[in-house]
């Protein structure tokens, strides 16, 4: 059954579209969402004055198996609101200098956690197949994970390797379909339950090729990858305006992924660092300490 992205927002929504009966049910529970959340289907059909099929069936309208999974959903997205509308109000009193220091604890903190669960074998592992590769898959959806995908291809290309990225769906089951032995499918989720990471990850698997996936242990992801380069930083807040700091430890791992691969690939892959800083001469003359390309 397919559930709506907001219940309370999908309520509001349909209010003028409802029957006499199913319009006091939506009325009672926005006009004290919190207290519907605690409430028998009994207790709440009498203060509604309607019947208990009648809850049900407004319960299923909006996308909900019962009475019990509406009262859940209902609680997790006023929760989530509640959360939000609090984040606001201290983001709007906040001043620069706060601001920056929160953002810089978090990086320091994300780094410092990631670092500590850093799988030294398992990096290693990773690093060896990919410098061996024949073709490099870079995969990730939503938020940060798909930028990291583009960003190890980014990182990759460099060294003379035949990599690509993709945070589209379909492309990434398309990759995984045409896998050859040998080739590495290099996987990011936070949460490690994006399904078309995770069918991306059997399909590439079945056909031979080396999953390795900077995800969350035991998620499904986790599970379907042949290396797990676990990466798990809690969240002490959650904030409309602050990106997830979890990025910071995919960096990590990113860098030194990208490190191990450029000294296993070595000296082939100096003289491709030199020939690319050569070629970017032409563009904008030399420069001390000039990165390669970025």
């Amino acid at each position: 059954m397919n559930r709506p992205a907001n219940l309370i927002e999908s309520i509001e929504q349909i209010v003028p579209n409802l029957r006499k009966a199913e319009r006091r049910v939506a009325d009672l529970v926005l006009q004290d969402i919190e207290a519907t959340t605690r409430i028998s289907i009994k207790a709440f059909a009498a203060q509604a004055q309607v019947s208990e099929p009648t809850v049900m069936r407004f319960a299923r309208r909006v996308g909900c198996g019962g009475f019990s999974d509406f009262k859940l959903r209902l609680a997790q997205d006023f929760a989530v609101g509640r959360m939000y509308i609090e984040a606001e109000r201290k983001a709007q009193s906040g001043d620069v200098e706060t601001t920056a220091q929160r953002v810089y604890q978090s990086g320091v903190d994300a780094l410092a956690t990631a670092f500590a669960g850093l799988d030294d074998e398992a990096l290693a592992v990773a690093a060896s197949a990919i410098a061996r590769a024949g073709k490099v898959v870079c995969l990730g959806v939503g938020g940060s994970s798909a930028l990291m995908a583009q960003e190890m291809e980014n990182r990759l290309f460099r060294f003379g390797l035949s990599v690509t990225a993709s945070a589209d769906a379909y492309k990434q089951t398309m990759l995984a379909a045409i896998a050859d032995k040998g080739d590495v499918f290099l996987l990011f989720s936070v949460t490690g339950k994006p399904h078309s990471l995770v069918d991306a990850a059997e399909i590439a698997s079945g056909r031979g090729a080396v999953v390795i996936a900077v995800t969350v242990p035991h998620s499904p992801l986790a599970i379907r990858a042949g290396i797990l380069l676990p990466l798990e930083i809690p969240g002490d807040e959650v904030h409309f305006n602050f990106p997830n700091r979890t990025r910071y430890g995919q960096l990590l791992i990113i860098d030194c992924l990208s490190a191990l691969v450029g000294s296993l690939k070595q000296p082939v892959s100096a003289r491709k660092l030199h020939r690319i800083r050569t070629t970017l001469l032409s563009l904008h003359g030399h420069t001390e300490a000039q990165p390669i390309g970025d």
